[in-house]
């Protein structure tokens, strides 16, 4: 095949996974039924694009996800949820959407954070900083959980959970919206053990 037409081939198939990666998050932000400052929104669309293409090249155990909410709502809205959920929980993503995760949460949350800005905010450069501080980024926090989750089939199974946090201020409804970059890790074992106070051997 003449060289032209290799790289007419390569550039006709990047776009078409670049219009399948737009369509994904698109389909994604659907889910979504609150007003957005256009900065928060393409935040909120640049993370679930990072997400989705860290799916093609990642075949680790863990479940990533993106939730969303305003500040002091207890509606969140997973506003991206790995395909990985299916072979944890045995619900697919538009199943979980509908039934909502918190529906399948069982028992209580011990959870804990950690009140510290991330390492990327550490490293950047001042003028960086304030300018993201400028367009509403108010601040990062890290959040540690583990709880039990009951799975399609009935079982119940522990998860750890481990995010970020980040705040961003969004005029558009004068409220403050809350992303958290996450994952999710089925832990039954580990977790019964300690619950049960067996030492692992």
């Amino acid at each position: 095949m003449h060289e032209d037409a290799i790289f007419e081939k390569a550039q006709t198939i990047r776009q078409d996974l670049a219009a399948l990666l737009q369509q994904a998050v698109s389909d994604s932000m659907t889910a979504l039924k609150m007003p957005l400052d256009a900065e928060v929104e393409q935040e909120i669309r640049e993370r679930i694009a990072v997400l989705i293409f860290d799916e093609m090249v990642n075949d680790m155990p863990m479940v990533p996800y993106l939730a969303v909410w305003e500040e002091g709502s207890n509606a969140i809205v997973h506003a991206y949820m790995s395909p990985k959920i299916e072979a944890l929980a045995g619900y697919t993503p538009a199943e979980l959407l509908q039934v909502g995760f918190i529906n399948i949460v069982r028992g209580n949350i011990i959870s804990f954070f950690r009140e510290s800005s991330t390492v990327e905010e550490q490293v950047s450069g001042i003028s960086e900083a304030q300018e993201k501080r400028a367009a509403g980024l108010l601040e990062n926090r890290n959040w540690e959980g583990c709880y039990k989750i009951a799975k399609k089939d009935g079982d119940i199974v522990w998860v750890i959970d481990r995010s970020t946090i980040t705040r961003f201020r969004n005029s558009v409804s004068e409220n403050v919206i809350c992303l958290s970059n996450g994952i999710l890790l089925e832990s039954t074992e580990l977790l019964e053990r300690r619950e049960s106070g067996r030492q692992p051997r």
